[in-house]
């Protein structure tokens, strides 16, 4: 069993579309410094299959990433964490007009499963059985293989269309939680300090590192703990437990991007880890 990241960034990408400031002009510029949008695959190599968490505008160049490194696998299923548009707008590349998939498993919450069949191009892929849409339950635990489970929990997050969660993967060796997207740890009601002592790899929502960066928009309106903040309360970890967490779904303002950035510098000598497009993890 394997991870692969595929994108780390938030929905927008990076270099983000429409900005040219100095935080994206350089990667104008340069596509070795591009980085996808957040999204990893599960590869379970016995059965030769993988599926996906969240599906993304960068889904052509995503998918591509998997080609090369699995050869001949089948592409089995795709879970989904919420409504906003970086996390489904790929399914899009399954229909007719492009993969012409044929019935690749959605998983998704109830509310998102609703906004999914309200939607006339995705309801259409439906229909035209590019997709199998399944309705999960909260805490559902589901074996897609036999060689590991998944399952779904709710996080508090900017809910104007679906519900949003994250994940939890197990094998019989390792135990992973993907949160690209919350709000707030202290809004949520489970303690996120609890859950990475008892988990062995966590990719956490790192979205901004300090809420004064972005400049164009309200931060307000745009709730996600800062790395500062989490790293506030990810304070009384031993190291051990430090070096589990990988921050991940990363704005472009945000200068952990840039590993020549202070900031960058700072969290990795404090124990923490930023994701990396294209990263391998054996589960």
């Amino acid at each position: 069993m394997r991870i692969i990241v595929l994108g780390t960034t938030q929905d927008g990408g990076y270099p983000h579309a429409g900005c040219n400031d100095i935080c994206c002009k350089m990667a104008w510029g340069n596509s070795k410094l591009r980085k996808y949008v957040a999204s990893i695959a599960i590869v379970d190599d016995d059965s030769k299959q993988f599926w996906i968490i969240d599906i993304t505008p960068d889904f052509k160049e995503q998918f591509q990433i998997i080609s090369k490194i699995l050869d001949q696998y089948k592409f089995s299923g795709i879970f989904l964490t919420h409504a906003h548009v970086g996390h489904y707008s790929g399914l899009l590349t399954l229909g007719l007009e492009v993969m012409n998939t044929k019935n690749i498993p959605v998983y998704a919450m109830p509310r998102l499963v609703q906004f999914l069949k309200n939607n006339s191009s995705i309801d259409f892929l439906i229909n035209s059985k590019n997709i199998v849409l399944y309705k999960i339950n909260e805490k559902e635990s589901i074996n897609p293989s036999d060689k590991f489970s998944i399952s779904s929990f709710l996080v508090p997050h900017r809910n104007e269309m679906s519900e949003t969660v994250g994940y939890a993967i197990k094998t019989k060796q390792k135990s992973v939680i993907y949160i690209p997207d919350i709000d707030s740890w202290d809004d949520w009601d489970v303690d996120v300090v609890n859950i990475i002592k008892k988990n062995d790899l966590l990719f956490l929502d790192g979205t901004f590192y300090d809420k004064s960066e972005l400049k164009i928009r309200n931060i307000e309106k745009i709730p996600h703990p800062s790395i500062l903040e989490s790293l506030n309360v990810f304070d009384s970890l031993d190291i051990k437990d430090k070096k589990k967490i990988y921050f991940t779904h990363l704005n472009h303002t945000n200068n952990v991007l840039r590993k020549n950035s202070f900031e960058y510098k700072q969290l990795i000598k404090q124990n923490f880890n930023i994701l990396e497009d294209k990263t391998i993890f054996k589960l």
